[in-house]
């Protein structure tokens, strides 16, 4: 089994393959990457690759590489489990590749979903942090979106003076770049704001400041989650459902995307064989879990799992796996957002038990940032965002009002009109 998905990978990636690429001009529908991803540009040959066991970050770059921006797209909705350095740095790739497909909107999406992720995510070192912001903001002035460049701007602006995590070399080199940014955008665009700032940059870009503490910048909730093992049954369900997926791939390439039925249904039979198995045992291992960490590992692989089975039920692999679960998206969907509530809850249980007051307030913060940024990027369906909102800003102002030496926080902004999470400082 293990030859034939290095083989099949191998031959999905080899450039053989030639079904329709994207026509481009597709227009923004919604406000999330999930609700954005238009199923017809999708090639399922390369996007199958990964229910054929190839991992979906090897995907979505060769998605990128090979000009297939859609199937890059679909691969960052729907994979929950992407680490956020890794899901920004795609973003910010996949909205080059849109703008080489002719594609503006859809890449001014894409660096803003980059500089979301950089905003919201807690999981992030200031020094990737920054550089997100300004590599985002960068790409928005080349598409002459001034007001979206100046706002992530801002936000480097403030990670690299006030952050007590930035070494003097990184935060020099950060404000040299603010500087000639902030030059081009008033020079440029005529942003009164971005002549001080730019000012301020050189200036600051000559003495940096040492702000670095005596504290390394830690994360206090868990990052990584533990491979839930499988029992031998669903060990081989999944390796036919690997074998399924394989053969349907390689026979979309050999006909020019038209595979025969019977190649399509047995790739259900296994889909559907699999998901029999798969969530009872998950429930069955949650029940019996006594830790809550091993509790928060089977959820993520809950929620992993429902995130496939809901891109299944909506196309999102470029044609129609099983009708069945098309006709039950819905309640797919529910099912997904319950679990998502179970994940949050038990990272709640899990922030009550830690024995320090500051440790609480930073990992309520961490764990509201999480989530909101789930809901943000659309892997969290229906997220109580209103209620979120809240509880963020009264964290950030617990923060602020306790531990005012971690320099930056998170609030909220405008720009473009739009209400938006922003980086900002205590001052």
């Amino acid at each position: 089994m293990f030859i034939l998905l290095i083989a099949v990978g191998a031959f999905l990636f080899s450039g053989q393959f030639g079904l329709a690429q994207s026509a481009g001009g597709t227009s923004l529908r919604g406000r999330t990457p999930l609700n954005t991803v238009d199923p017809t540009e999708i090639d399922p040959a390369l996007a199958l690759a990964s229910l054929g066991g190839v991992s979906e970050a090897d995907v979505i770059i060769e998605a990128i590489r090979k000009g297939r921006p859609e199937t890059a797209l679909a691969a960052l909705a729907y994979r929950p489990t992407l680490p956020d350095k890794e899901s920004a740095g795609d973003f910010l790739l996949l909205g080059d590749a849109y703008q080489a497909n002719n594609s503006p909107e859809k890449a001014v999406f894409c660096y803003q979903m980059a500089g979301l992720i950089g905003t919201l995510s807690p999981n992030l070192a200031d020094t990737v942090r920054s550089d997100i912001f300004v590599e985002a903001a960068e790409k928005l002035m080349a598409l002459d979106q001034a007001e979206w460049a100046k706002f992530y701007l801002d936000q480097a602006f403030v990670v690299a003076s006030k952050s007590p995590f930035l070494q003097g070399a990184h935060r020099r080199g950060v404000f040299e770049r603010l500087q000639k940014d902030y030059t081009i955008l008033y020079e440029k665009h005529r942003l009164a704001e971005a002549r001080e700032l730019a000012r301020q940059s050189l200036n600051l870009s000559a003495r940096p400041q040492s702000l670095t503490g005596n504290f390394e910048q830690l994360v206090i909730l868990p990052q990584n989650s533990e491979t839930i093992a499988l029992p031998l049954s669903l060990q081989e369900a999944e390796a036919n459902r690997w074998s399924r997926a394989q053969e349907l791939a390689a026979l979309l390439v050999e006909r020019g995307g038209n595979a025969p039925q019977s190649a399509k249904d047995a790739l259900k039979e296994a889909l559907v064989a699999e998901d029999a198995q798969k969530l009872p045992f998950y429930v069955q291992e949650l029940g019996a879990a006594a830790q809550l960490s091993r509790k928060i590992d089977i959820t993520l692989a809950q929620i992993e799992w429902l995130s496939t089975k809901y891109r299944i039920a909506r196309g999102a692999y470029g044609l129609s796996l099983v009708p069945e679960w098309e006709a039950q998206a819905e309640q797919i969907r529910a099912d997904l957002t319950k679990t998502y509530e179970t994940l949050y809850a038990l990272y709640a249980d899990l922030i009550v038990a830690l024995p320090e007051l500051s440790q609480i307030d930073k990992a309520t913060e961490e764990r509201l940032r999480r989530e909101i940024l789930a809901g943000e990027l659309g892997r969290y369906p229906n997220y109580p965002e209103e209620q979120r909102r809240k509880q963020l800003l009264e964290a950030t102002n617990q923060l602020i009002a306790t531990q005012p030496e971690l320099g930056v926080f998170t609030g909220l902004g405008q720009v473009a009109g739009r209400e938006m999470y922003r980086l900002i400082s205590a001052e």
